[in-house]
């Protein structure tokens, strides 16, 4: 059995050393392969600092709209204050106007009288009879 191990080794390095011979690249190809692999990396690092420029303008940008969604719940928050502010405030003016009016109607009669006019509407009489 020992032979055939070493037959079988002797087989396989007599057959595996021309296919590896063969697989041999020239000086050139080796050359161009290598200048690939150079212009590859030089891309491959231009897009990376692309990238970090992309990224930097994307943090600044996100900043941006975080202050501007600050600002926008500070309008928010101001115009819902002032919007009760004029509710309460229109609530104030219908119930001065109610006392004005009441106080035209009873301690200046005369002068509610020449302002504001009652318009009578006359009947009309339906040709019908009805």
């Amino acid at each position: 059995m020992h032979k055939n191990r070493i037959s079988r080794g002797l087989l396989v390095l007599g057959v595996g050393m021309p296919l590896l011979l063969a697989g041999c690249a020239t000086r050139e190809s080796v050359e161009q392969a290598q200048n690939t692999a150079n212009a590859a990396d030089q891309h491959a690092a231009s897009a990376d600092s692309h990238a970090g420029v992309a990224d930097s303008h994307a943090m600044t940008a996100q900043s941006r709209a975080d202050e501007a969604y600050g600002v926008g719940n500070n309008a928010l928050g101001t115009a819902r204050t002032a919007d009760g502010k004029a509710d309460t405030l229109q609530a104030g003016l219908i119930k001065a106007n109610a006392r004005i009016s009441y106080l035209e109607r009873h301690l200046m009669p005369k002068h509610f009288k020449a302002h504001h006019k009652v318009v009578r509407h006359k009947k009309t009489v339906n040709p019908s009879g009805t």
